[in-house]
C-alpha cells in the first residue's frame, strides 16, 4: 500500500521573506502584488493576521486598519524557486516528491519509514528540520495524496494514519477538506 506525506507551507512568500530579511521575522507586515490597477495584499505575516489583515484584501484598505503597516513587493518567482528547493531537499527522505500546487509537496515515502525509525518519527524529523528552517509548516501522512493534502490542512499537525484506515481518519474533517470549489 502506497503511503503518501503531504507537506503544507501555508505562509511560504512571507517565510521566504524572513529568511532575507532577518529584521522583519515576528513583526506584522504584507506583501503586495498589483492586478488589473489594483494592489492588493498577496500575503501577510503571521503578526499582521492577528492584527486583522488578509491575503486578498486592498493595500488601501490594510492601510486604513493599521496605517503603519511595512509592506513590501510579492516576488511569486522567487516563492515557485523556494518551493523548487524545497522539493529537492525532501528527496533526502524519498525519491519520488511532487509539487503540491503553490504552497507544498507530496512525496511518496512508501517502504522508507524504516530508515528513520518509523513512519511517524519520519513525519516529525522532516517538520522539525523544516520548522528549525524557519518555515512554518503542517503535514501529515496516509495512503492517499487526497487525504495527506485534507489532512496537513485540516487535520491535526503531524497526523499518521495507519494503513487503511484513511476513511476513517479523513471523517471528523470539514467540507473544505474536499477541496471542492465554494459553489460546489
Amino acid at each position: 500500500m502506497r503511503r503518501i506525506i503531504s507537506l503544507w507551507f501555508p505562509k511560504l512568500p512571507t517565510d521566504r521573506f524572513t529568511r532575507l530579511m532577518p529584521h522583519w521575522r515576528g513583526q506584522p507586515f504584507v506583501l503586495v502584488a498589483e492586478q488589473a490597477n489594483r494592489t492588493f495584499l498577496y500575503d501577510v505575516s503571521r503578526a499582521a493576521e492577528t492584527l486583522g489583515l488578509t491575503p486578498g484584501m486592498a493595500l488601501s484598505d490594510a492601510r486604513a486598519a493599521v496605517p503603519d503597516i511595512a509592506s513590501a513587493r510579492a516576488d511569486p518567482h522567487s516563492d515557485a524557486r523556494f518551493l523548487k528547493n524545497l522539493l529537492r531537499w525532501a528527496t533526502r527522505t524519498s525519491p519520488l516528491v511532487a509539487r503540491s500546487g503553490q504552497d507544498g509537496l507530496f512525496l511518496d515515502t512508501t517502504g522508507c519509514d524504516h530508515l528513520y525509525g518509523g513512519e511517524t518519527a519520519m513525519l516529525a524529523g522532516m517538520l522539525e528540520r523544516l520548522r528549525r528552517f524557519g518555515l512554518d509548516v503542517r503535514g501529515a501522512l496516509c495512503d492517499t495524496p487526497g487525504g495527506a493534502w485534507a489532512l496537513a490542512r485540516y487535520g491535526v499537525d503531524g497526523m499518521v494514519i495507519a494503513p487503511g484506515e484513511t476513511s476513517d481518519g479523513l471523517a471528523p474533517l470539514p467540507v473544505e477538506a474536499l477541496r471542492l470549489t465554494p459553489a460546489t
